[in-house]
């Protein structure tokens, strides 16, 4: 149930340092979402529709005392700030028209009523009274299949769609909800919130029961998981690890990011889950970790085998967890040199070669790394020899700062070292 008490005759609710970050990660999503979709200053106008699942009133007041804005909010005002950097990056006289339809739903009226008055207060009568903003009560499952099908009816051929669903907690958005969205909306994105702590502390077969009867999900955990007597540090991340793993593999989404948000004291750790189903989606949200790294975290490797050994990269000498990988300089630099030692690795039993696509696609679940931090690696491999780049015409490829989806990648007759 929501936790925030709306009152317009009070002050609005506090908000925890982690909600914040998380609204501000929405922002910058948001914006190189957009700019993503209008790569040409020809292009006038995009439509899309926004579903906000938890969208609460709307403001916030932060552990600094200052008022924030909520999702809805920091959603339309990504949009003005998207339209203002392209007005300047594509030198526009014209400004481009994004043409988003904004879809809140919440199962308090009080929310809503006050969403209603910030979005007065905001200047946003008119969207309220052309339907651009809709303000919707009730719980998000028993709205899903409606705003399915007013982002089908608004985008029948792209099928355009970001879900921002904010769950309080764990439960609140079924298997059934994922499978509907990704089946139905070939362009939709999902960015879910879950918070994975406050499952593992409680984590008993009656919890782990009802959490699987209401979100669909088969989370092949045994009865000897649930032994308090296995419970370590090294427990939590396997199953930190398996429960992951089983929710992207059965959320119907092609492509997805394991990142989490770790708040810099008490309330552990939530997961912070972008689903979709195109690649580039995945990386703009990779690049948008990478730019904002002072809050975000995984747990796992570098390189292409993050879930080799789970979440869990090191424990410290009391046996605690340590920082995982944070998306810093450092970590960067630890992701490429991980990279060039691996990615000969994988090309050894292809003889034939792979185009850089395939190479990409299949590894993309599997890495924090960005498509053009890949595309840089391989590059430097294949400067130094180690990896050739064969275009589309069998002769070795010249490529030093770009590579085409279609390049063939595959390793020389004679390698410059010997393992």
């Amino acid at each position: 149930m929501p936790h925030y008490k709306w009152d317009l005759a009070g002050s609005p609710p506090p908000l925890q340092r982690h909600s914040e970050v998380k609204h501000t990660l929405l922002r910058n999503y948001l914006v190189d979402y957009f700019l993503t979709l209008v790569p040409m200053p020809q292009q006038d106008k995009i439509q899309l529709t926004i579903v906000d699942g938890f969208c609460g009133g709307g403001l916030y007041q932060n552990e600094s005392s200052q008022e924030v804005p909520g999702s809805p909010i920091v959603i339309l005002e990504a949009i003005q700030e998207a339209q203002a950097q392209l007005m300047i990056q594509q030198d526009r006289r014209k400004p481009i028209d994004i043409d988003v339809e904004l879809i809140c739903i919440d199962e308090s009226q009080n929310a809503l009523d006050y969403l209603r008055y910030v979005l007065h207060q905001k200047g946003y009568e008119r969207s309220l009274a052309e339907d651009k903003i809709r303000l919707i009560k009730g719980k998000f499952t028993d709205h899903c299949s409606t705003a399915i099908k007013r982002a089908e009816d608004r985008s029948p051929k792209s099928g355009r769609v970001l879900f921002v669903l904010d769950q309080y907690g764990y439960s609140a958005v079924p298997l059934h909800c994922l499978h509907e969205i990704f089946s139905k909306l070939k362009h939709a994105e999902v960015i879910l919130t879950f918070y994975i702590d406050a499952l593992l502390t409680y984590l008993d077969r009656t919890n782990l029961n009802n959490f699987e009867r209401k979100t669909g999900l088969s989370t092949a955990i045994q009865a000897s998981d649930l032994d308090a007597t296995n419970r370590s540090p090294r427990w939590r991340g396997r199953l930190q690890s398996l429960l992951y793993q089983r929710l992207a593999s059965q959320s119907s989404a092609r492509f997805h990011t394991p990142f989490f948000i770790r708040p810099e004291r008490g309330h552990g750790d939530f997961w912070l889950l972008h689903l979709s189903q195109h690649w580039k989606a995945r990386d703009v949200m990779a690049n948008t970790h990478w730019s904002h790294h002072n809050h975000f975290a995984h747990y796992g490797q570098a390189g292409f085998d993050m879930f080799s050994t789970g979440y869990i990269g090191k424990l410290d000498d009391g046996n605690k967890l340590q920082m995982g990988f944070d998306f810093s300089d450092v970590a960067a630099e630890v992701s490429k040199s991980t990279m060039m030692a691996q990615i000969p690795r994988l090309l050894f039993d292809r003889a034939e070669g792979i185009t850089f696509e395939q190479f990409f696609l299949k590894l993309i679940n599997t890495t924090p790394a960005t498509q053009k931090m890949v595309q840089k690696t391989i590059l430097d491999l294949h400067q130094l020899g180690e990896i050739l780049v064969v275009d589309e015409r069998g002769d070795t490829s010249r490529a030093r700062v770009q590579l085409k989806g279609g390049h063939i990648l595959k390793l020389p007759s004679q390698r410059s070292f010997l393992f």
